[in-house]
Formats: structure tokens, sequence, C-alpha cells
């Protein structure tokens, strides 16, 4: 967040540096947005498609930052040997590079010990053609090489042209790669790809050129994966435990009722201020499940006690309401006012996990209303009907049905 202060007045500018994926960005590739890897055998085409991917990227709202990590290259000489002309001028192909690198680079001849010009280390002796940061293609044609006790020129077996060399290639699972990079707001990421991937598929790449989402984008799918996959087991372990204290397989489902109560609330923010389902705001239900579990059980559990104690089902259920209203209350405002802060973003930094906030605040309102009016409804149903009831009607309306 940026504060600048003019006189008396302040201006305050804010904006979320995570792309909707839900994970901060960082320093390096992985840590971008969307990451494209273009493979091919084929520099030019992959040059070629580089350009047609940012040009693509740049029709697809929410992108910015989009670059590529290809640099045109520095000059260079290129040499290709003729091996037929080689092989009749009996020379080799050391003889060759030898020549061509002695007389670009030169060619060590000894060494100058303590070198008063060097601090009194020793300096490399290095001998090359005078002019040759300035030489062309034709004039590296008449540098002379060896060839069985005779001399031929360079160009008598080699093919030398001025080219421009590439300052680095990338290497993707052994293929050649330009890497395609975008940063992406104000829109979901999973919105972007869906998009890019049909002007992909529409316009298409060059001819022999594939791709591979990378960064965030590829890791999306598997984060949401793993999270969804913790909130299932969570909800198990969870009804484990209360199977258990409660001693009843059913009482429990009434209390896990808590957690759909909560997402009404959780949702509704969301929408309300604008954030998005993504990997802190999943991670905010995971969170929320655990902290609106304690409404139903305060309740529940106190209805049994009385119950135990030999008042009806309504009864127990109105005094367990008056005497856990007020630490329902309690619990609940605590932990929403701690965590407004986070909510409102008031500090620096805490922009990527508003929307986990959001998701807390509302799950615990919501649950708290919903469930001093829901679970005691459903309680009362279910003690009126047991579900005991219901597989006994069940199976005998399946024997008649069946004749068994």
């Amino acid at each position: 967040m940026l504060k600048i202060i003019f006189h008396k007045q302040r201006y305050e500018f804010s904006e979320s540096k995570s792309s909707v994926a839900g994970i901060s960005t960082g320093g390096g590739e992985e840590h971008s947005s969307l990451l494209i890897y273009l493979l091919g055998s084929d520099m030019d085409s992959l040059i070629k498609a580089s350009y047609q991917m940012q040009k693509k990227l740049t029709k697809v709202t929410g992108t910015k930052d989009i670059r590529s990590n290809y640099r045109v290259g520095v000059p260079e000489f290129k040499l290709t040997v003729d091996r037929d002309r080689m092989k009749f001028f009996n020379t080799s192909v050391q003889d060759i590079k030898e020549a061509f690198a002695g007389a670009i680079s030169g060619k060590k001849a000894g060494v100058l010990p303590n070198d008063s010009q060097n601090n009194g280390r020793d300096t490399d002796i290095v001998v090359r053609l005078k002019g040759s940061d300035s030489f062309k293609p034709s004039d590296l044609t008449s540098i002379p090489v060896k060839a069985d006790n005779k001399t031929v020129f360079l160009g008598d077996v080699a093919h030398i042209e001025e080219t421009v060399g590439p300052t680095g290639i990338t290497r993707v699972n052994k293929q050649r790669s330009v890497i395609v990079q975008a940063n992406v707001t104000d829109r979901p990421l999973n919105e972007v790809v869906q998009e890019l991937e049909s002007l992909i598929k529409q316009e298409g790449l060059s001819e022999g050129v594939t791709y591979r989402l990378g960064g965030q984008a590829a890791n999306m799918g598997s984060s949401y994966g793993e999270i969804i996959q913790a909130l299932l087991l969570s909800l198990l372990l969870v009804y484990m435990l209360l199977a258990v204290l409660y001693e009843s397989a059913f009482t429990p489902m009434i209390r896990m009722l808590s957690l759909p109560l909560g997402l009404i609330g959780s949702l509704l923010l969301l929408l309300f201020t604008n954030n998005t389902i993504n990997i802190y705001s999943l991670i905010g239900f995971l969170v929320m499940d655990g902290l609106v579990a304690k409404n139903g059980t305060l309740l529940l559990d106190y209805t049994l006690t009385l119950m135990g104690r030999g008042m009806s089902a309504y009864e127990a259920l109105v005094e367990a309401g008056k005497t856990r209203l007020k630490p329902i209350f309690m619990t609940t405002l605590t932990m929403v006012v701690g965590m407004l802060p986070t909510a409102l973003s008031l500090n620096e930094g805490e922009e990527t996990r508003v929307s986990m906030a959001w998701v807390i605040i509302g799950g615990l309102v919501s649950s708290t209303v919903f469930t001093l009016l829901v679970i005691p409804i459903v309680f009362l149903f279910f003690e009126h009907y047991p579900v005991r009831s219901w597989f006994t009607g069940a199976l005998g309306y399946v024997k008649r049905w069946t004749g068994y």
C-alpha cells in the first residue's frame, strides 16, 4: 500500500499483488502468475511463436507486464566445414578450428612473469592477427590452414558467414524453449487461462511449436485439489470424533449443519467485497469449519445434558439456548474483531489474505444466526421422527414391494 500526503489531503493506493490464484508473487519465473513454455526444435519458429503469444496475451482482459525471455543475440561468425574438400586437401577439423580461433581470439604464446603493469602478477602473452577485431567474412577466407605439408586457405575448406547468435539457450525437457510471462490483475486466473487457450485454438501457433503452462497457472489445479481434500478429510475426522463423544452416529450430522450455514455468509461477503474463491479463501473455508463448529457443539452438548436430567427435548433446547447464547455471541464477536484488521488490509502486504478473513467473518456471523434457529428445529424434528423408524418403514416398504 502506498500512502501520499499533500498538505492536509491524504491519498492511499492499494493493489493486490496476488493474481487471484491466491499465492503471493515473488522473485523468479515460477512465481509468475502466468508462465507459458513454448517448445520446439527450430529457434526461428520459437521466436515467431513468442511474438504471437505476446500478441494473444494483449487481447486477454486482465493481463499486464507481458514479456519474453528471448533477447536479440550478438553478432558472430559461423563456420561450416566442407567435409569433402577437407578430405581432398588432407586437413582436419582440429587444424581448421585452431586457424579460425587463432585468427579471431588469438593464441597463447607464453607468460610474462611479475608484470609491473599487472600489479606484479603473471600476464598471459596472446598473439593474434592485426585488425582481427574488424574482420569481415571475406578477410577470414584468406587465413592459412595447415594441410599435409602445404598450406591452403580457410575459404577452400569451409564456408564462413556473419550471423547473430543467441545470448542464451533455454531447454525444457530437453527441448529448446522460449518463455513468455504475464501478470494477472482484477480477474480470476482461471478465466484468463481459459480465454488464452481459446485464442490459441482459434489462431494457432507456428508450425512445430507446442506450449505448456507453468507458474501459478500450473499450480492452481493441484493446489485447489489438495485444499479440497484437506477440507473433506477434516469433515470426516470431526464427524468421527463427535460420533465417539456423543455416542451416536446421527447427532453429529445435525451439528455439522453449521458448515453449510456458514457458507451462506462466506460466499455473500466474498461477493460484496469483490473477492474470489482462491487459495486463501479455500484456507478460510477450512479454518471456518473448525470455528463455526463450536456454536452447534455448545448448543447440542448442553441440550443433551439437560435431556439426561429428565427434561423434554423442547424444554432442553429452550434452556440451552438461553444459557449458551451469551458465550456463543462473545466467542463469535471476539473472533470477528480479531479478523477485521486482516479483512480491511490495514497493514502493508495483507492485500493477498483479505479473502481468507472475509470468509471467516461471513461464516461466523451467518452460522451464529442460523445455528440458533435451524439446528434446534432439525433436532426437534428428528426427536419426533427418529431415523430408526425411517429405516424400519423403508425396509417394510421394500419387503412389500419385492414380496420377501
